[in-house]
């Protein structure tokens, strides 16, 4: 796993009515939270790449399922070119914290639309868009990794 990147289990709590999902608790607040967005993923989009240089990217996927997939370009870094593929949905509740300067891109997967939740913590939300002939990250968006 890129150094410094978390995956953690989020607990649902089934009912007569639906379901929960318990994102933060005492244990897991976020620290200074600057923003929180939600967005929608069509299905089968690939949104690469991305890299905030100042900020934690808190990513959940609350509805559908996306591939999340890092590379970690960070100087001096001990992961330095890791590539790391993460699922992240509604079958499997997780939250993976991306720390900055490490690549990040998704792809909504499973033929269907997928709703995630991003939440940013650090000095500042802004985040640099990287084009793929630039990140030139060695990954196929089609395959699967194993």
């Amino acid at each position: 796993m890129i150094q410094g990147v978390t995956v953690r289990e989020l607990q649902s709590s089934p009912d007569g009515g639906g379901f929960s999902v318990e994102l933060w608790d005492g244990d897991n607040l976020p620290g200074q939270l600057i923003s929180s967005t939600c967005r929608v993923v069509l299905a089968g989009t690939v949104e690469a790449w991305s890299r905030r240089d100042k900020a934690v990217e808190r990513i959940v996927c609350l509805e559908g399922m996306i591939k999340l997939v890092l590379c970690d370009r960070r100087e001096g870094s001990p992961t330095l070119d890791e590539v790391n593929e993460i699922f992240l949905g509604e079958y499997r509740f997780r939250e993976a914290v991306v720390p900055a300067g490490v690549l990040r891109g998704w792809k909504a997967v499973g033929g269907r639309n997928a709703l995630v939740l991003l939440v940013l913590e650090g000095e500042s939300g802004d985040a640099r868009s990287i084009t793929p002939a630039e990140a030139d990250v060695p990954y196929d968006w089609e395959i699967v990794m194993q």
